[in-house]
Parts: structure tokens; C-alpha cells; sequence
């Protein structure tokens, strides 16, 4: 093909912008970051019946006194028989440490709830 004019080398640009630009709207619609069809490996997985496990709530799971400090515990499914409790700690009505967490997960709801309050009775004797 032979182009002699301005008006013809545009339209070529035209059209091979336009093929560039569908190229990278497929490869983007194709993304597994865009929800493609292989989904991250590190995302937590949900338990199929959400109600079956107490632990997948937004309320505090556990409410503990402890030396004049309120320990907020909550608990949350990472996979199955995974599970990690993270606790706001408050004092005289205000929080002062939010989302602390022993550095591990438990295979129960039940050891990992135990843990974190273990831990923020630690903390509350270290900094309290």
C-alpha cells in the first residue's frame, strides 16, 4: 500500500490506533485482577454457609474486662480450619490499639479467640 498524502497516513494511524486500542481492552477484560477467569490464590475463602460459623460476623465475638481495659475480639475465616482473631483494645472509652492480633492462625474460631485474648492481656500488662 502506497501513501502519498497526509490524509491517508492519518487514516492509517486511525485505524492502527483503534486495532492497539481493542487489543488492550481484550487483554484487560482477560485480567485475573479484573475478575478473569483465575481468581487471586491469596483472597480468603468464605465458607459456602455463611451462618454456620459465628466467626464471619461484623460484631465483636468476644467482650473482655481486664485490668480496666475493654478487649474487643473479633474472629474471622481465613479457609478451611484457618482462623485468626484480631482485637481493639479500649480505655475509659476510647480505643487504644486497634486490630492487634497474635502473629498466627488457629484451626478453630475457638483457639484463635483464645489467642488473641491471651495476647491483649499481654499488651495491657506491658502498656497499661
Amino acid at each position: 500500500m502506497e501513501c502519498g498524502s497526509r490524509a491517508c497516513w492519518f487514516g492509517l494511524g486511525v485505524a492502527l490506533g483503534a486495532a492497539l486500542g481493542g487489543a488492550c481492552v481484550a487483554l484487560v477484560r482477560a485480567s485475573p485482577a479484573r475478575g478473569g477467569s483465575n481468581p487471586r490464590a491469596d483472597a480468603p475463602v468464605v465458607p459456602s454457609d455463611a451462618s454456620a460459623d459465628r466467626a464471619l460476623t461484623d460484631d465483636a465475638t468476644d467482650v473482655v474486662e481486664y485490668r480496666g481495659f475493654v478487649v474487643h475480639v473479633f474472629c474471622h475465616a481465613l479457609g478451611p480450619g484457618r482462623f485468626k482473631a484480631l482485637c481493639d483494645i479500649w480505655e475509659s472509652g476510647a480505643v487504644v490499639l486497634e486490630g492487634g492480633a497474635p502473629p498466627t492462625t488457629h484451626a478453630t474460631p475457638e483457639d484463635a479467640r483464645a489467642a488473641a485474648i491471651s495476647w491483649a492481656r499481654q499488651w495491657v500488662q506491658r502498656n497499661g
